[in-house]
């Protein structure tokens, strides 16, 4: 879970609050304190809450959990003459803008906590900076009222931040380490996203800001920009950071937006979530009336109102975390307090045992371990470049390498193979584990499957050592002969590869890889497998 540092003294004195009430306000929220010195505090905040991740969020739960404010808080806001026009950038289409006046940045604590928001909220919605960045600027060092978003040729020039002599951009995203670590990210055919205003550019998304709107503990207007590859994040994040910078007495300025379905930003974006009573208190367990409930929820700084046995709460900007009505009753569950709720006496109704399932899984465990084979445990996640077939391609992968969910066990089995090829021979494994196929009759149109392969890899084999072992295994499983059934397979050698079957049902396949299979997983020596599925040879039994 993501971890900020604050000041203890600058905490305890905006809350009111002496030491030992934050950590139990804060502990209430879900989030642990733990002293760092005499001065800091280090505060484990739970992954969902982002708007905790600053010191005004974290002030502004602790005011209203405290019951020192409650509700939604009404912020400063005024229009302002700056515009954003959004030019189109393929790479990361989405961008706000707005202004912040009155900002407090000073002593430096404050302007340490809110680079410390920005790189925090980086990593987390923002996917370090895949998904969404952030630019911060000193406003009166901001030449012009109209600011683009559009994309500039790597031969443009301009002194990144931290920086003293003027670079392209290509040199920064060559020499610098911000353009080493996020410099792919965001190029497009030869361009680069940029900020501009009328002298040159404010920041490269998702790279670096320049270093002529650097900001410092004597600045008190601030133009913060958001840039993504998703709409709803590039607004959620706009919104988490105007409003906790306002909760820390700031003004919001409103941009005009120019390019976009929005016509300003931020955008402050309310959703409603509407609610049955009875079913909060049925997840819950406790019985509380609808009156009580908008004072709970006040409490955790949104609105909400009764309508006849519904509830309905407006989320106001930043809790991005409440989707529907779970995540309601967590949020009353927390503002009456966990230690308030009754204790029910556990119910017992016999001794747990295991499933058939994890029966016929143990003991074919122990037969292939009695066999000689290893066990070996692999990601269900895999690089869709070694599959085949039909199989599910997951749209944000974090990384390439897992950029799909498998679809036979027989691609983590050769990746291992191909990893482990240096060790002893002969390398006999099996996993027993899940793969996801097609399935038109389930709703995902995909369903799980469970399957055993097993490999072996020598430096000259043949089908039957494969075939004996696995016979052996299946007859002692099962006290019933299989059989083999000559066919052909692509990954296997025509010739060396058979069906399996037990009373008439086809169980899998078992042969040698062929060549041009070993070549793509550079595998230098001889494998043969056989990957077998467990819900027919359950229904065989």
């Amino acid at each position: 879970m993501p971890t900020i540092n604050l000041n203890k003294w600058v905490l305890q004195s905006l809350t009111k609050l002496n030491e030992q009430e934050l950590q139990d306000f804060l502990f209430r929220l879900k989030s642990e304190v733990s002293p760092i010195n005499q001065d800091d505090y280090s505060i484990e905040v739970n992954a969902d809450r982002l708007d905790m991740l600053s010191l005004g969020g974290i002030v502004r739960a602790i005011k209203g959990i405290s019951d020192q404010e409650i509700g939604e808080p009404k912020y400063k806001t005024s229009e302002t003459d700056y515009v954003l026009e959004v030019d189109r950038v393929p790479s990361r289409p989405y961008a706000l803008a707005c202004v912040i006046k009155n900002a407090k940045l000073s002593p430096e604590f404050y302007l340490k906590e809110l680079i410390q928001f920005q790189e925090k909220l980086h990593d987390t919605i923002g996917r370090r900076r895949k998904k969404v960045a952030i630019g911060i600027h000193d406003l009166k060092k901001v030449e012009g009222k109209i600011i683009k978003y559009t994309l500039v040729p790597l031969s443009t020039t301009f002194v990144p931040l931290n920086q003293q002599t003027e670079m392209t951009v290509g040199q920064t995203l060559k020499e610098t380490q911000q353009g080493k670590a996020y410099g792919g990210i965001s190029v497009f055919n030869g361009q680069s996203p940029a900020i501009m205003d009328e002298k040159g550019i404010l920041s490269l998304p998702p790279v670096i800001n320049s270093d002529r709107t650097k900001i410092s503990v004597e600045t008190d207007s601030l133009l913060i920009d958001v840039t993504g590859t998703n709409f709803d994040s590039v607004v959620q994040t706009m919104d988490l950071i105007a409003t906790g910078m306002a909760e820390l007495g700031a003004e919001i300025g409103i941009v005009k937006i120019k390019g976009m379905d929005s016509e300003f930003s931020p955008l402050m974006k309310h959703t409603e979530v509407i609610a049955n009573l009875n079913d909060i208190m049925n997840r819950l367990g406790i019985s509380i009336n609808g009156d009580d409930v908008i004072k709970l929820l006040r409490r955790m700084r949104m609105e909400a109102e009764l309508q006849d046995d519904k509830i309905k709460v407006t989320v106001p900007p930043y809790r991005v975390d409440i989707m529907n009505y779970t995540d309601i009753a967590e949020d009353i569950a927390m503002a009456y307090g966990y230690d308030n709720f009754q204790l029910n006496s556990a119910i017992t109704r016999g001794q747990g045992s295991l499933s058939e399932n994890s029966l016929l899984y143990r003991k074919l465990r122990s037969l292939l371990i009695g066999a000689g084979y290893t066990e070996v445990y692999t990601l269900i996640l895999t690089k869709s470049g070694n599959q085949r077939g039909d199989f599910v391609q997951i749209r944000n992968p974090i990384s390439v390498e897992y950029d799909s969910v498998r679809n036979s066990l027989v691609w983590s089995a050769l990746a291992f193979l191909s990893n482990n090829q240096h060790s002893r021979f002969p390398i006999k494994i099996f996993e027993i584990g899940d793969v996801v196929i097609k399935d038109d009759k389930s709703d995902t149109l995909h369903s799980n499957e469970p399957r055993l392969v097993v490999a072996m890899m020598d430096s000259r084999v043949s089908y039957e050592m494969i075939q004996a072992p696995l016979h052996e295994v299946l007859f002692n499983l099962t006290g019933i002969t299989p059989s083999y059934i000559k066919s052909e397979n692509e990954l296997l050698i025509k010739g060396r590869s058979a069906e399996i079957s037990l009373k008439g049902k086809k169980l899998g396949i078992i042969g040698e890889v062929s060549p041009e299979v070993l070549e793509k997983y550079n595998l230098l020596y001889p494998v043969l497998l056989a990957e077998l599925n467990l819900n027919t040879l359950k229904e065989a039994l």
